[in-house]
């Protein structure tokens, strides 16, 4: 029997691969950026709207999935979501237009992102861990992040076999999934996770406190942020004369970086405390836009390869610090619906980052309005954690 507070707990890790499979599809998506282009044509806020549906159908899901992985099975919810993100991406491999793709794509990751998500792992991650549960939440999101990684293979399955090869792929690796996680996970959540009926009305009084807020904001700045600096990367970097193979490499770096700051995020979290690593991440998200907004001006590799580190190192990191801070407002055994609450901000902020990145350079026609945003955003951020960790009482250590 393997200990509560192990590493090696194969719940951990499947929570990682569900994560990356589902969650890091949007990661993974700026290398499908260009083929989908040259075949459909289109805007690119028309061809970024299968990103944007994904996070959409997250945001309307996360408080369902918050109150269901309370009250029913966590292993059902999960198949479910795997399965629809499967059929989902089996449709968009077939697409004959971009329409189709977008919604195929969109609504079948969309569902498996609100279901299999954030919401859902950290609950079963926090019926498994204690002393180490920021370490345990930082592996089990770095899935997500490494969608980025996935970049790289997915964009030599692209050159040699074309896109829906690489979909295909994603849905055979998905169902393979499927297996393990109804013989791993747990039926039901343990007693001491479950919601208190003493809490079920605490809810509304929660809303309506300035701490809550400050977090939804942050929570929804920190991925909206991320998908409105990276979404182009591909096209952005060959628009600077960068070869696609560099772009590629950078996102397979930045990949790596955010697996690793995922992981550090909680583990720094676990000795340091939630707001002090709060505020080391959004300063370092800070220093790789201004990296960006330095390019417009001087575009040299220093810059580029500053922007792959201090933003991407830090890019999932959020999800990790946000659901150490919960327990901090959240009244007992509400930590699933809290925290599915506050999902809702951060899946709309992921979902409107590739369209708002998209629209800034179809209007324009330059990347430079989409980098001032993103500086003026992250700044916005280090103010509400500022004004959190006043209101909640929270020690910024």
């Amino acid at each position: 029997m393997i200990e509560r507070e192990s590493l090696v707990n194969p719940r951990l890790w499947l929570a990682f691969a569900t994560m990356l499979l589902v969650s890091g599809m949007g990661n993974t998506f700026p290398v499908f950026f260009p083929p989908l282009l040259q075949e459909f044509g289109g805007s690119r806020a028309a061809t970024a709207l299968a990103v944007t549906l994904i996070w959409v159908g997250g945001a309307m899901l996360a408080p369902v999935a918050g109150r269901m992985v309370d009250r029913w099975s966590p292993r059902a919810l999960v198949v479910a979501g795997l399965l629809a993100t499967a059929a989902g991406l089996t449709v968009a491999a077939l697409a004959p237009t971009l329409r189709v793709f977008a919604f195929a794509l969109g609504i079948g990751a969309g569902v498996g992102v609100g279901l299999t998500g954030m919401v859902t792992q950290a609950s079963v991650i926090a019926a498994e861990y204690r002393r180490r549960r920021g370490l345990a939440t930082g592996i089990a999101f770095a899935g997500s992040m490494a969608g980025y990684v996935m970049a790289t293979p997915a964009h030599w399955v692209i050159t040699n076999f074309g896109w829906r090869a690489a979909l295909g792929a994603y849905v055979a690796a998905i169902l393979m999934l499927v297996p393990w996680i109804w013989r791993v996970y747990p039926r039901r959540l343990a007693a001491d996770v479950a919601v208190a009926p003493a809490a079920r009305g605490a809810m509304g009084a929660l809303a309506r406190t300035p701490a809550f807020w400050a977090l939804m904001l942050l929570f929804t700045i920190a991925p909206h942020v991320g998908y409105l600096a990276t979404v182009q990367h591909a096209v952005y970097f060959a628009a600077l004369g960068y070869p696609a193979w560099e772009a590629s490499l950078m996102l397979l770096i930045g990949g790596v970086l955010s697996v690793s700051g995922r992981v550090l995020a909680g583990l720094v979290g676990d000795r340091v405390g939630a707001p002090a690593t709060g505020f080391l991440s959004f300063g370092m998200s800070l220093a790789g836009t201004l990296c960006l907004l330095g390019l417009e001006l001087w575009p040299v590799r220093a810059l580029a390869y500053g922007y792959v580190f201090f933003l991407f190192l830090p890019l999932g990191t959020r999800a990790t610090i946000v659901s150490m801070l919960v327990p901090r407002i959240a009244p007992p055994g509400k930590f699933g619906t809290v925290f599915g609450w506050l999902s809702v901000g951060n899946s709309l902020g992921t979902a409107t980052g590739p369209l708002v990145s998209g629209a800034l350079y179809d209007f324009t026609g330059s990347y430079l309005p989409i980098y001032i945003v993103a500086v003026a955003l992250v700044a916005t951020a280090i103010l509400a954690l500022t004004v959190f960790v006043h209101g909640s009482g929270a020690s910024p250590r």
